[in-house]
């Protein structure tokens, strides 16, 4: 028995083991959009309800978070697979110094200024001006990340080689020991102009979040036509490989995630299950054998995603998510294990 405030999964979630109840009192499962919080009482007083949040997933949810946890990966200076960020509320004096230190070596200083809690680019800017990225910070709380001077592009026709980015959907069974799931389809977004490090305020050539900007073209391609088109653009990296690094980054990312005991990690609550939409970039990178590479870099994890797309192209969606969560049965099911 479900209890939902979601209409997608009211309206998608079909499969004949789960039936819905207008009665949070009599559901097994809570399935809610807002937050949940009284973990406590729940397990003190209905532990065998399962619910579709874990206690301290903001520690991936909020960018300043993500970018702190993210650094017991790779040092001060965080992993591969994460652009360089500070936290401009406490980490103010350390970004002004590492910016100098770059601007002295003449090395690229495009950073991107982002609201702790916001999605779909609100209130976000790209900028190489030092000045400007301080007075951002008087606006909201932000973070600064360094911003992809060299992302892998896709070329599209009419329009030249536009940047782009990758919506997986993962599926979160538990933490300890750690059970993690991807969705086997993934999203793509595009820019509508060709790239390059100019004309910073040009929405449309250096963000990729079109469905929510009036009159603006939104390009759709569904994976299974993208990734043939990817890899004659670049023959020599097949996407299984380079998927492999990407779920490579989203295992060490939910790993560093749920090292510690909460709240300085993800909250090991036998009754929570989650699902979480992962999006990244690619960047050209030189590896440590000098090799030229495609780095994947983790922009953001969002909670309690738009699945809209994923409903309507996928019919069996919610019955793929709900089947690997709740039921422990993937068999059938569009998922790939990743730890």
């Amino acid at each position: 028995r479900v209890f939902t405030d979601i209409q997608q999964v009211l309206s998608n979630l079909t499969h004949p083991r789960f039936v819905f109840t207008d009665s949070e009192g009599e559901a097994d499962i809570l399935y809610n959009f807002s937050h949940f919080k009284d973990y406590r009482k729940l397990s003190e007083e209905r532990p065998e309800v399962l619910v579709n949040q874990f206690p301290c997933e903001n520690l991936l949810t909020v960018k300043d978070c993500l970018a702190s946890i993210a650094r017991r990966a790779g040092g001060p200076d965080g992993p591969r697979w994460l652009p360089r960020t500070f936290n401009l509320q406490t980490e103010l004096p350390q970004f002004i110094s590492y910016f100098q230190q770059r601007e002295r070596r003449g090395e690229d200083n495009h950073w991107i200024c982002k609201p702790w809690n916001l999605a779909r680019s609100l209130d976000t800017h790209i900028t190489n001006n030092l000045n400007n990225i301080i007075r951002l910070r008087e606006s909201s709380p932000k973070v600064v990340c360094k911003y992809i001077e060299s992302p892998v592009l896709f070329s599209r026709e009419a329009v030249g080689l536009v940047k782009f980015d990758i919506r997986y959907i993962v599926l979160l069974r538990a933490v300890a020991p750690l059970r993690l799931y991807t969705y086997d389809v993934f999203w793509l977004r595009f820019s509508n102009r060709a790239f390059s490090l100019d004309d910073l305020d040009d929405y449309e050539k250096h963000f990729t979040v079109m469905n929510y900007a009036p009159g603006v073209t939104l390009k759709q391609v569904h994976c299974e036509e993208f990734i043939p088109l990817f890899e004659k653009q670049y023959p020599e990296y097949p996407w299984t490989t380079v998927q492999a690094d990407i779920f490579k980054a989203f295992a060490e990312l939910f790993q560093v995630a749920s090292a510690k005991p909460a709240p300085l990690g993800i909250c090991d609550y036998p009754s929570s299950r989650a699902i979480y939409a992962i999006d990244l970039m690619l960047k050209w990178d030189i590896s440590r054998d000098g090799k030229r590479i495609m780095q994947p870099q983790i922009l953001e994890v969002n909670f309690n995603p738009d699945c809209d797309r994923a409903c309507k192209y996928h019919p069996t969606f919610f019955n793929d998510v709900f089947s690997t969560l709740f039921l422990d049965e993937t068999d059938n099911c569009h998922v790939t294990c990743i730890v």
